[in-house]
């Protein structure tokens, strides 16, 4: 019972949260929308005009800027559902999401000044071993280390918080980092697309349905990485520590 109530807090949590992040965005949108006329529209077809609006474009740059130094959902929960949707200007808002990914990495490189441990602390689903864990990766690695972000887990956060101590040229860790990133986000992309015809009328339909669905999904693999990473975890070279298929024998 204990571990139901867990996850119903941190879904309520979590699902809080990304409402009052788009809030704002909303509310402009349809402040604009009012004097059109189109208010009374359905409201997924509001959601397919939002996604093409100018607010959308400012809110997937500032939700990729802001997961880069203290937010906690990938900018890939916002766009992914996107792909399914008759949005025209997919491309710009992938162009968005690098820019404020190209932001959000120079801002922590300038917080990663200044005590990066102590505000690491503070942020949501962040555990002392994710910290360690890439540590690791950076000092046998260096910049290379960031390949491990996809899949590991740890959130990219970690990964730009704690990179300033390793002295990387930072428009070269800038560069690796967008190419890192935007590869688990095309993988899926090319997935999505093709499933594109067979699913797309209905996710239009249900939108907001399974906006919350994959609100739950979020935040279960949200609390699942968060206990990989507990006390129990022993910081090591592994890929991914469960599977020990990728481990890279370095020299300590």
């Amino acid at each position: 019972m204990a571990y139901i109530w867990i996850i119903f807090y941190n879904y309520c949590a979590v699902q809080v949260c990304i409402l009052a992040f788009f809030a704002p965005f909303c509310l402009i949108y349809f402040y604009r929308y009012r004097k059109s006329g189109d208010i009374k529209l359905p409201v997924s077809e509001h959601i397919q005009r939002f996604f093409m609006s100018t607010e959308a474009n400012w809110l997937v740059c500032i939700w990729a800027a802001l997961e880069a130094v203290i937010w906690f959902v990938i900018p890939e929960f916002l766009l992914l559902l996107l792909v399914f949707l008759k949005v025209k200007n997919k491309r710009q808002l992938l162009k968005y999401d690098i820019l404020g990914t190209l932001i959000g990495t120079i801002t922590a490189s300038v917080v990663d000044h200044f005590d990066p441990h102590i505000m690491i602390s503070k942020i949501p689903y962040i555990q002392p071993n994710m910290v360690k864990q890439v540590e690791v990766w950076y000092t046998h690695l260096g910049i290379f280390g960031l390949i491990f972000q996809p899949l590991s887990g740890i959130p990219y956060k970690v990964f730009t918080l704690t990179a300033n101590q390793f002295h990387f040229f930072l428009p070269a860790f800038i560069l690796f980092a967008i190419i890192v990133r935007m590869s688990r986000y095309y993988f899926f992309y090319v997935v999505f697309t093709n499933l594109y015809p067979l699913v797309h009328r209905f996710v239009y339909k249900h939108y907001v349905l399974l906006f919350f669905i994959a609100c739950f999904i979020f935040t279960i693999a949200l609390l699942r990485v968060y206990a990989i990473y507990g006390e129990q975890y022993s910081v090591s070279y592994a890929f991914i520590r469960e599977f020990q298929f990728f481990h890279i024998p370095i020299k300590t």
